[in-house]
């Protein structure tokens, strides 16, 4: 008797457990709904420096973070997703290639704007460890999509991240004499 009580409490509270299970349509919302629109701000904030001033750099900075966290959970949810399907795969590729444009467009505008960064006390310093900070979560974030895209489609995923981690090795060597 005691071991049934036991089986039924241990089947309700498995069943009052919510399951942490991701789907694709959660990795298409990270990429649509959360991070391209992050890297928009970001892009609006870099082109609106260095006329923004001091207020501007922390507003870039504070881009950055959000934009790194953000990446992350992302992270987190393609590894709850698993393996995508071919179409779920594609959709995901396409939605990634609709927003390369405008974080190479940013990455670009950092590193043109190094001079100004130097007129900040620690300023390059700072810009420096947020393109590296981002840099290492969107390598990451990649090598996620590519380990959970079909074979067919992970070299889509590799040339997608050679495109960005081209534009950060540019941004990065703006900085890196700092």
């Amino acid at each position: 008797m005691v071991a049934i009580i036991k089986l039924l409490v241990l089947a309700l509270t498995a069943s009052a457990t919510p399951l942490v299970y991701r789907d694709v349509i959660t990795v298409q919302n990270d990429i649509t709904q959360k991070i391209g629109p992050q890297i928009n701000t970001l892009n609006k904030d870099v082109s609106g420096f260095p006329a923004s001033g001091l207020t501007g750099a922390l507003a870039i900075h504070g881009d950055v973070q959000t934009l790194v966290s953000t990446v992350n959970t992302a992270i987190t949810n393609i590894k709850s997703t698993g393996s995508f399907g071919t179409v779920s795969g594609t959709t995901i590729l396409a939605n990634i290639q609709a927003i390369v444009p405008d974080l190479l467009a940013t990455l670009e505008n950092i590193g043109l704007q190094e001079p100004s960064w130097a007129q900040i006390a620690g300023g390059q310093a700072l810009m420096l460890s947020d393109l590296h900070s981002l840099n290492t979560a969107f390598s990451n974030y990649m090598d996620a999509i590519i380990g959970a895209e079909p074979l067919l489609l992970k070299s889509g995923g590799v040339a997608i991240k050679a495109q960005i981690t081209g534009a950060f090795t540019t941004a990065i060597a703006a900085y890196s004499y700092v």
